[in-house]
C-alpha cells in the first residue's frame, strides 16, 4: 500500500507506511506493544525506500482503544492529508505535552492488516488478551456476593 501527500515545499510524496511496535504499559505496569505507525519515503527502483517519519507518538501508556494512536502533528504537519484518505478516524481526544497537543486517532483495522504483517498480528493478539483479562475480572467482581465469603463474623476478600 502508498499513501500519497504534499510536503511543505508542494512536492507530492509516496510513502510507504508500515506498522512498528512500542513498549507501553498498563497503569499496573504490565509491559505491553502499543501501535506505532512508521512512514518510508518511495525513493525510486534504484534505491528503494528511506525512513521519512514516524506519523505516532508514545506516552508509554497503554491506550485502551483498539487500533488508535496518538498522532505526531507537532513532526507530521502532514497528518491530516493521511485523515482525510480515510485510513483513520479522529476520535476528538487529545494528550497535551509541552506546548503541544497531539490528538488520538483510530486507524481502520483493514489498514493495519494489509500495512502490518507479524507486527499488527502481536499488537491485536496481546490487546484482545488483555482485554478479555480484563473483561473477565471485572464479569467476575460484578458476581462477588459477600454474604458466601463470611466465617464467623469475617469478611474474606
Amino acid at each position: 500500500m502508498t499513501l500519497e501527500i504534499t510536503d511543505i515545499f508542494g512536492s507530492r510524496v509516496e510513502l510507504h507506511p508500515r506498522v512498528e511496535l512500542y513498549s507501553v504499559h498498563d497503569f499496573m505496569g504490565q509491559e505491553m506493544p502499543g501501535l506505532a505507525i512508521a512512514l518510508d519515503e518511495i525513493v525510486d527502483e534504484h534505491h528503494g525506500v528511506e525512513p521519512y517519519a514516524t506519523l505516532t507518538v508514545s506516552f508509554g501508556e497503554f491506550i485502551g482503544l483498539k487500533n488508535s494512536a496518538y498522532i505526531d502533528t507537532n513532526n507530521c504537519r502532514f497528518a491530516q492529508q493521511l485523515l482525510n484518505q480515510g485510513i483513520v478516524e479522529d476520535t476528538g481526544l487529545r494528550k497535551s505535552s509541552g506546548f503541544c497537543e497531539y490528538p488520538l486517532w483510530t486507524f481502520k483495522q483493514e489498514f493495519l492488516e494489509e500495512i502490518g504483517g507479524e507486527n499488527y498480528a502481536e499488537y491485536s493478539r496481546c490487546y484482545d488478551a488483555y482485554m478479555k483479562a480484563v473483561e473477565e475480572r471485572l464479569s467476575a467482581e460484578e458476581n462477588f456476593d459477600p454474604a458466601e465469603h463470611t466465617q464467623d463474623g469475617m469478611t474474606m476478600q
